[in-house]
């Protein structure tokens, strides 16, 4: 079996995989959604864990029950007689019946100074996340389109704080309810375009506003656009929404299924669950365990008792 990506979801498919005794290879490419954060939290029994620590542990976990790795991006998967064949970027190819692809999305951000060496200390996309470090301390929301539940995520962050400021970017995405809404609660609406991003290591520290003002804030918080991290999806014509992320199905048969039969997404990648570790974890689990259902059944049913073979071998 081969696990695309070596995050939550994919580990946490591989380790279901590995304890229901399928030789597993995980494929990971080091180029994690969450690596610039210091911290990930909220997943029960491990809160504040260091993102890197927490793939550390899943794979030492995965590599109990046989689990092998390799440190490589998958640059191809085709269709083939066996299965799949799968190409990595070391020149190695190697076949599968079932692939999973857990190579999760890429935060799309602004080109505005500052946005990206902030990203993850100090400018934020979850406010689960992150929120509760920043709880009463001076916050901003960057609202930069008309996306209908951004005003329900700016009302999240005021349950941090109410020293909240709104930031539009310079564009027309507020409708009057919705500024009179805020107002009313002593949020600031902060109308002029965004022309940088002030902070150091240990943080944000100001928003820098085309007429030269200053606004001091001590995190931002922004759920930037999503694209697929990896170009598999499209390869395979796979169906992504609006929102970035591939449209999985579920049925009586099991979770993360896709128009390619074998060909399973889950994790950020995915439609199954919201973004999160506890989430990825979930969605890997069940994953794996539907592509253990069916290569048992389909062992299983296998009428003339033969099994196909690995023509790698």
């Amino acid at each position: 079996m081969i696990v695309v990506g070596g995050g939550p979801a994919g580990l946490s498919a591989a380790l279901q995989l590995g304890r229901s005794l399928r030789d597993v290879l995980v494929c990971d490419d080091g180029e994690p959604r969450n690596g610039p954060a210091d911290e990930a939290h909220g997943y029960l029994t491990r809160d504040g864990i260091a993102p890197t620590a927490l793939r550390r542990l899943g794979r030492e976990e995965v590599a109990e029950y046989g689990g092998e790795f390799r440190d490589a991006r998958v640059t191809d998967v085709t269709e083939d007689d066996f299965g799949f064949a799968v190409t990595l970027d070391t020149g190695e190819t190697v076949v599968s019946e079932k692939v999973v692809v857990a190579t999760g999305v890429r935060d799309v951000l602004p080109e505005t100074d500052g946005f990206e060496a902030l990203w993850g200390n100090g400018v934020y996309h979850c406010p689960y996340c992150h929120g509760y470090e920043v709880r009463d301390e001076p916050l901003g929301v960057l609202i930069r389109d008309e996306h209908p539940h951004l005003p329900d995520y700016a009302k999240l962050i005021y349950n941090l704080s109410r020293d909240l400021v709104v930031f539009t970017d310079g564009q027309d995405v507020l409708d009057a309810e919705t500024r009179s809404m805020f107002t009313e609660r002593g949020i600031t609406i902060e109308d002029e375009p965004i022309t940088g991003l002030d902070g150091s290591e240990d943080g944000l520290e100001s928003v820098s506003l085309a007429d030269g003002r200053d606004v001091a804030r001590r995190a931002l918080f922004y759920p930037p656009p999503m694209e697929q991290h990896s170009e598999l999806p499209d390869r395979f014509g796979l169906d992504v929404n609006q929102m970035g992320v591939v449209e999985t199905t579920q049925s009586q048969h099991g979770f993360g299924l896709t128009a390619v039969p074998g060909l399973f997404v889950t994790g950020d990648a995915s439609s199954g669950y919201p973004a999160s570790i506890a989430s990825a974890v979930a969605d890997g689990s069940v994953v794996g365990a539907t592509v253990n259902m069916e290569l048992s059944k389909e062992a299983f049913e296998d009428v003339s008792g033969t099994a196909k073979v690995d023509p790698s071998e």
